[in-house]
């Protein structure tokens, strides 16, 4: 199972992008108790993705690209954007960084997938969830 959206860079999409990935898990059987953790994931990136990637650019888009098969789900977003080093970011978890309001964003995401890795300068990240032998899905 495959979707895709484009948004334009607006922080007011976020809402649909929230909507499209829960309607695809929704309809793919992933259990509602993990649904929190993709959507936090991929709002979390999408929203880096039109802030930092694209600089809030309504002419530029983002591409939301989901498909799951029984045992994983894997989410790509891709910006228009020149991209960044992800080694360049600061750890907000080291003591100087504590107090910052900004950098939480990949952390987070890498916290809550299983695994996380940007391509092309940064500009596509790819997310993807593995599920438990319990939580396999009926496709």
């Amino acid at each position: 199972m495959k979707r895709r959206l484009s948004i334009p860079s607006h922080l007011t999409y976020l809402y649909d992008v929230e909507r499209f990935i829960q309607s695809f898990l929704a309809d793919a059987g992933f259990p509602e108790a993990l649904f929190g953790s993709v959507i936090l994931s991929v709002c979390e990136s999408v929203n880096n993705a039109i802030s930092h990637g694209n600089g809030h650019d309504i002419n530029k888009l983002v591409e939301i690209r989901i498909e799951c098969d029984r045992r994983s789900i894997s989410i790509e977003i891709e910006d228009e954007g020149v991209g960044f080093d992800v080694h360049e970011v600061p750890d907000p978890t080291e003591t100087h960084n504590i107090k910052n309001e900004r950098g939480r964003g990949i952390f987070i995401i890498k916290n809550l997938a299983d695994n996380v890795t940007f391509e092309n300068n940064g500009s596509l990240v790819k997310i993807k969830f593995e599920l438990s032998r319990e939580h396999q899905l009926l496709l």
